[in-house]
Order: C-alpha cells, then structure tokens, then sequence
C-alpha cells in the first residue's frame, strides 16, 4: 500500500466525492462510475464514513477489486474536525477530512481494515431486527387499544409482519445452510451456553471479525470493553458502549438465557453478584463479554466450546 494513494471519501445518495492528496474529484455513485475511477487510480485504502446504505456501491466495488477499506466512526470524524479548529462543513471539505484523519491514524498508530462479510447475509439480519423492533412496537399497541377497530387493525399488521418475519428467518437459515463454513460455524458457535439458532446467525451475520481478532480487540469491537475513567485518587464508573449494538443485543438475550439454567456461566454471574458483590447489570455485561470471548475462540479453533468457567 505504500506506492499507492489514499482515499478519502464523502458519501452522498448521488454521488461521491473522492480526495487523493487533497485534490477532490466527484463521481456518480454508481457501479459503473466506481469501478472506472478505481481502475484509473487503483488506491491502495479507501475510507470512508457509515452513511446508511448509500455507501454500499462504494464497498461492493471495492470487494470486486479487491481493495482494502476501512468505515470510520463519525464520533472519530467529529471529534478530529474539532480538534483541526474545523468549521465550514460541505461534501469536498468532509472528503478531505476523512483524508486528513486516515493519514493521521496511519502515521500514528496504523489502521485495521475492515473485514469484508457476506453483505446478503448481513442485509437479511438487518431486515429480521427492523420487523422483531416493529412487531413488538405493534403488539405493545395492540395492548392498549380499546377500540375494536383499532384491535382488528394492530391484529392485521401482526399477522403481516410475522408472516414476513418468518420468510426472512427462512432465508437466512438457508443462506447459513448453503455456506459449508458458515453452517459448521453456527452449529459449532452453538454449543456455548446461551446461543441459539437466533444468536449465532447475529454473530455470523453482523460480526465477520469474530475468531480474527483477540479477546480484547473483539470486546471493543462489539463494545463490551469498560472504558477506563480515572483522575488522581479518585475512580469513576467504567461505562461500556458503541461498537455494534445489534451484536450486542443478541448478547444480552444469550447472557439472559445463559444465566436462567446450571452452567459455568450462570457459575461466573453468581460469583460476581454474590462474592464480589457486584451489580446485577454489571455482572450480566461481564456475562455478554465472556460468551462473546468464547465465540471467538471457538470461531479461531473451529472447535466445539471446552465449557470451562
């Protein structure tokens, strides 16, 4: 990657705009438009910032071309642009912004690449969250209805969105199915405590770091890592978050279930709760990460989980 340039890229619905050194050009966001510029620049990193979905021209493209990538958090970007005393905002200036930040983490610590997963898989279980978040919003409405109408309403929209919901879960098991590795991976994943058919399709679909990374780096990753706060004498609360939270909702379901029968880690949650005296939501996070240490040991050795505590 050395002799070749670095990309900064401001992603809109109708086009990009690329900054190589500094110099800006627009393209249409567009297949054909992609491909073309990178032929005739062939970089060497692209970046880019998470834009809902607009991006994915983008990403596709650079998969096709084998190029590696990297999406930067806006919180990074933010927080970058405030540090540079920046100001003015438009689509060039924020391309060479995410320029500017990407040669600065290079230069200083370097920079992980994103990891390409399976961007159908990975779309299905967007899907299957956005109707699981929707059905239970309507049958919360449901609930409370008082008027036959209204009841025969929220009914009609139950009934439509679980018959959808179950097309998708379909689809998503035979795409799981129909991969060699990732079918091993899920019956494998599997056998932790906790992790259902609904877990592991998460984990598979959402996190294509998992048995790549450390247990540390997966654990920040997902954002189950305690960010330190300190100052002199005194210690303040250790919170979690960012990272991807849909893989950690789909934690948190594993660590309730994991909790509820006999198992080292319902051992694990009742030595921190009862001996160290640790809160209930704490000792449950510590849950989330250790299954999600697991998976990721058990997705690096392909092996089936040793069940120690």
């Amino acid at each position: 990657m050395a002799d070749k340039p670095v990309v900064g890229v401001d992603v809109a619905k109708g086009w990009l705009d690329m900054c190589v050194s500094g110099a800006c050009e627009r393209i249409d966001n567009t297949a054909a438009a992609v491909l073309s510029w990178l032929d005739r620049v062939r970089p060497g990193l692209v970046a880019c910032e998470p834009t809902g979905g607009y991006e994915r021209v983008l990403l596709d493209a650079l998969r096709a071309r084998a190029i590696p990538f990297v999406r930067v958090h806006p919180n990074q970007l933010v927080a970058f642009r405030q540090s540079q005393g920046m100001r003015a905002k438009t689509d060039r200036i924020d391309a060479r912004l995410i320029y500017a930040f990407v040669c600065h983490r290079l230069s200083q610590r370097g920079l992980h690449t994103a990891i390409p997963g399976d961007p159908a898989l990975a779309a299905l279980a967007a899907r299957r969250r956005q109707l699981v978040e929707t059905l239970h919003a309507e049958r919360c409405r449901l609930a409370m209805a008082h008027l036959n109408v209204l009841r025969d309403s929220h009914q009609d929209v139950i009934a439509a969105l679980s018959h959808s919901l179950d097309l998708i879960e379909s689809e998503l098991a035979a795409t799981i199915a129909d991969n060699p590795h990732t079918q091993k991976l899920a019956a494998l994943l599997q056998t932790i405590f906790g992790i259902g058919p609904a877990v592991a399709t998460a984990l598979i679909a959402d996190l294509p770091e998992l048995g790549l990374l450390s247990a540390k780096q997966i654990a920040a990753l997902v954002g189950l890592a305690p960010h330190t706060n300190r100052s002199g004498k005194a210690q303040y609360r250790e919170p979690t978050g960012h990272g991807r939270p849909g893989v950690r909702r789909a934690l948190f379901n594993a660590a309730r279930a994991a909790i509820r029968h006999p198992s080292p880690l319902r051992d694990f949650y009742d030595r921190l709760v009862q001996q160290n005296q640790r809160p209930g939501k704490v000792a449950l996070t510590a849950v989330m990460r250790k299954i999600l240490v697991c998976a990721n040991a058990v997705a690096r050795d392909q092996q089936p989980w040793k069940r120690a505590a």
